[in-house]
């Protein structure tokens, strides 16, 4: 079955659902803002991670990987 585009987004929701679930205690508990470059770059490798194990196809596994980091990136903000 294809992957569709609600599985993609489920996937992507699961990954930063997953890092900041772990990385907002240890930085609440030190009182100290999150490194949020790092904190992508994280969401990114989880949700490679989460694509090989549904076993997405070798495209789809790379743009997961890339989304959040590119999405940081290109933010105005990011800088």
């Amino acid at each position: 079955m294809p992957p569709t585009p609600l599985n993609q987004f489920a996937l992507q929701g699961a990954a930063v659902v997953l890092v900041l679930s772990l990385a907002w205690p240890y930085f609440g508990w030190k009182a100290e803002p999150l490194p949020w470059q790092e904190t992508c770059f994280a969401i990114g490798g989880a949700a490679f991670v989460l694509a090989t194990l549904a076993r997405l196809p070798w495209p789809w596994r790379i743009v997961h990987a890339l989304v959040v980091p590119l999405v940081w990136a290109l933010y105005p903000a990011a800088g």
